[in-house]
């Protein structure tokens, strides 16, 4: 049975930091009179684990904004990777998850030049 949106109080956002921006501004625009005007989004922000484990926390440092008194504070995302839709910064959360995408261009090749030698393949 589908929900009505005037029924949803809340909104849990989960995918990238552009899909998240945009639900962030339709709430405000084009879904604003469709949804309660009490309803409470959050979103989760990618914190892969192995930074936290190579003590690599400022790549974890996420930049909220407050918006009704424009306060600007940092969270550690693997910390608490659950935040405020409309405090976070996804201008600054974009930058931060374009710095893991070498690294992770890297892994992903080395990764496959292993399987090659081993002739292992991944389904």
């Amino acid at each position: 049975m589908p929900i009505p949106l005037w029924a949803v109080d809340r909104l849990i956002c989960i995918g990238s930091d552009l899909m998240m921006g945009a639900v962030r501004r339709a709430r405000h625009a084009g879904l604003r009179d469709a949804l309660r005007s009490d309803h409470v989004a959050i979103d989760l922000i990618n914190s892969p684990m192995q930074r936290i484990l190579k003590n690599m926390w400022s790549q974890r440092l996420q930049r909220q904004v407050d918006p009704s008194t424009g306060r600007e504070s940092l969270v550690f995302s693997c910390v608490n990777q659950d935040q405020p839709l409309d405090c976070v910064d996804f201008d600054f959360l974009h930058q931060r998850l374009r710095q893991d995408s070498t690294a992770e261009k890297l892994t992903s090749l080395c990764l496959d030049h292993l399987f090659e030698q081993r002739e292992v393949q991944v389904v």
